[in-house]
């Protein structure tokens, strides 16, 4: 028997299961529909690429009353499950896929949205065969026109429902796929208010007081909230990643994935794609990211990064470069490898992202896939959840965060070296630019502002703020990725005026050495102290030599063998001329 080939998304069910393709089984999707309503209206919101136009597929092959007598679900799930035996192919589906209606025009939308429609209607010719009014024709030859008056266009799929309903003398199920699609292209420009408009109008036609509906199913990657794309629909039952119902459903558990790589002779690989394409978490579920694993199967295994979707995060990309530095510093600590505990949205409108708060941000980087999000107490926690997802972010960052390529090398050099000189310059120019991070409070301002500047560390160094080290939580510290770097610890102060800066910094040192953050550490260790005050900076180093035995010197507590470097206070100037030690 010939082995299945790799199926990498966007082929319809029926030819799958005809054409040889590898497919995970997923079909008690429909039992879990069934069992809560079979005349209900469901929002399924899925990160993209992640199962849900395969899915929508597989209800139209099990719905449809134009595919009865096919053998497609022989040994699948849902085939041992006979008590739902009736609802197969017994019900007229209308299915409408929305991914290819992004548009930079009203008009060029509405036109996509023609054809699209026009293809559902084109489905069901059969109908002008019946005893079909006027103005029905009428639909059907204004679509294949494409001259659809607008309001026309809103009530044509309940319009194709009416017709549907009388033929068949049979309740209609309706699928909409990727139906947030056009609405996040459209983000942040004049389009949007539009879109969201007609596709609000199309959907409560369709969804909301429709007589001949059974049931409707609508993918999308988010929920958009009542205000905005479903205002007035109270009959939808949302499940998204943080739901439990169908966790499994969408995405591929760790047996499955075993499964994939036991069948094309590569089990030893496990490890690879856990560290590439894991870490992502529906409901109560540990899922893989689908696509990029068999991206990675039919690539002959070899790791990269096959995800990335521009037109699904543009609203994300937005959002960074408008992001204030608290949700900015978070975001940089996430990149490095730490967790965070936020409050996460049910449902946003994109009048929400365009303020901005982190609460939206992270929000959508969980829904989109970016973030995975486990609940904690009375919010969330969440992480990065693999090096796919990083890489992404990563790049993301570098876009949308306007601080000069140069500084950020600059500093991220000096960290690296101990430069004291350049540390504190680099900090300097970034806080003498009053169009960044105006209001500096605290200490976790300042450290928020260091942290946005080590991204360019996050490839050497796994970045963690606050964690737990020694006898104490250390500010910063940098944990080597590999052997060929030293680790880093940072430690910063408010100073109470700028005359006391320089015993601030003996100070960050101190606690460095009194609480022993260094501990568990071995071989050389760059020490960094910062301190602050208002938009004045200061910065000194050490390097600690922890091969050889701790003694403390009178004068500073510090390593004997350690050297200091200098403290410099900037304000704004680099290259002072004053030499700092360096690893």
């Amino acid at each position: 028997m010939a082995r299945l080939t790799v199926n990498t998304g966007g082929l319809p069910f029926g030819d799958i299961r005809d054409g040889g393709k590898y497919y995970v089984d997923k079909t008690l999707l429909i039992k879990d529909i069934l069992d809560m309503d079979d005349r209900g209206v469901y929002l399924f919101a899925r990160p993209r690429r992640f199962g849900k136009t395969t899915n929508i597929s597989m209800l139209d092959a099990f719905f449809n009353i134009e595919y009865k007598g096919n053998n497609w679900f022989d040994g699948l799930e849902i085939s041992n499950h006979h008590e739902y035996d009736p609802y197969r192919n017994a019900f007229p589906v209308i299915h409408l896929d929305f991914q290819n209606t992004t548009a930079t025009t009203f008009d060029m939308f509405l036109n996509m949205v023609r054809k699209e429609i026009l293809r559902a209607y084109k489905r069901h010719r059969y109908l002008l065969e019946g005893n079909l009014l006027p103005d029905e024709r009428r639909i059907f030859e204004e679509l294949a026109m494409r001259d659809m008056p607008e309001d026309d266009l809103s009530d044509s799929v309940k319009l194709l429902s009416e017709m549907l309903y009388r033929y068949h003398g049979v309740k209609v199920i309706v699928l909409i796929d990727e139906y947030d699609r056009a609405v996040t292209h459209a983000f942040d420009t004049e389009l949007l208010a539009n879109v969201i408009r007609f596709m609000g109008n199309l959907m409560s036609s369709t969804l909301k007081g429709n007589l001949c509906l059974q049931m409707a199913y609508v993918t999308g990657v988010m929920q958009l909230a009542k205000a905005g794309m479903f205002s007035g629909m109270n009959n939808i039952n949302v499940d998204s990643v943080l739901s439990t119902m169908s966790d499994e459903r969408f995405g591929f558990t760790e047996a499955e994935v075993r499964n994939i790589l036991d069948y094309y002779g590569h089990a030893d690989k496990l490890g690879e794609v856990m560290e590439w394409y894991d870490g992502y978490r529906f409901g109560s579920a540990d899922v893989y990211n689908p696509y990029s694993v068999m991206m990675y199967v039919s690539k002959g295994f070899v790791p990269g990064s096959y995800w990335a979707d521009v037109g699904g995060i543009k609203p994300m990309v937005w959002m960074f470069g408008h992001m204030d530095p608290k949700g900015l510093g978070i975001a940089t600590t996430l990149f490095g490898g730490s967790s965070e505990a936020v409050k996460l949205r049910d449902s946003m409108t994109y009048d929400d992202l365009r303020l901005s708060k982190a609460e939206n941000l992270y929000t959508l980087m969980v829904l989109s896939g970016y973030c995975r999000a486990e609940p904690d107490g009375g919010k969330y926690r969440i992480t990065i959840p693999n090096k796919e997802v990083r890489g992404i972010l990563d790049s993301m960052l570098e876009e949308a965060v306007t601080i000069p390529d140069t500084l950020f090398e600059r500093f991220n050099r000096a960290v690296a070296e101990g430069d004291a000189d350049s540390i504190a310059s680099a900090v300097q120019c970034v806080l003498d630019d009053s169009s960044y991070y105006e209001e500096l409070e605290d200490e976790r301002s300042f450290e928020l502002i260091v942290l946005t500047m080590l991204h360019g560390q996050v490839q050497n160094y796994d970045i963690r703020a606050q964690p737990e080290r020694g006898n104490g939580r250390a500010d910063i510290i940098l944990t080597p990725r590999s052997g060929d770097v030293v680790p880093i610890i940072i430690e910063l102060k408010v100073s109470a005026s700028e005359d006391s800066m320089d015993g601030t910094l003996d100070e960050a040192l101190q606690q460095i050495h009194d609480r022993k953050y260094y501990m568990g550490m071995s071989g050389r260790v760059v020490l960094i102290g910062m301190a602050f005050f208002r938009k004045t900076a200061a910065c000194r180093t050490e390097i600690l030599d922890l091969r050889a035995p701790p003694k403390m010197s009178r004068r500073s507590g510090q390593h004997p063998q350690a050297r200091r470097g200098c403290a410099v206070r900037c304000t704004g100037r680099s290259g002072l001329g004053i030499n700092t030690a360096s690893p």
